[in-house]
């Protein structure tokens, strides 16, 4: 193998890597392409301009994180909300059961 093939491979993983992670920002999706696809119209759009846990408002605290459970799109104001959402899941996911959907659908609009 030509010496200058392999640092190029690895850059080219690398990238792939990358561009992979990266994935879209403007919807909220914190990168998570793997979940815009096909199967998009199975994660219900999160409903709240709060966090689930702390009911703060997000981006308060910088950028929310976000993720799918159980096909519902979660979003929390800090990463240490995590532990409280994974230690008792259905006591937040019941704050949902009455939130209106957001009228703004950025998955479905620019994917």
């Amino acid at each position: 193998m030509n010496s200058l093939t392999a640092p190029w491979i690895a850059t080219a993983a690398l990238s792939g890597v990358l561009l992979f992670t990266s994935g879209c920002k403007s919807c909220g999706c914190g990168g998570m392409m793997m979940s815009h696809g096909s199967s998009q119209t199975s994660v219900k759009p999160y409903p709240l301009t709060t966090c689930i846990v702390t009911d703060e408002k997000l981006g308060s605290k910088g950028e929310p994180v976000v993720f799918v459970y159980k096909g519902q799109e979660i979003k929390l104001c800090c990463k240490d909300c995590r532990k409280d959402f994974d230690a008792d899941p259905a006591k937040y996911l019941s704050k949902l059961s009455g939130a209106a959907p957001k009228g703004d659908d950025a998955h479905a609009s620019h994917h």
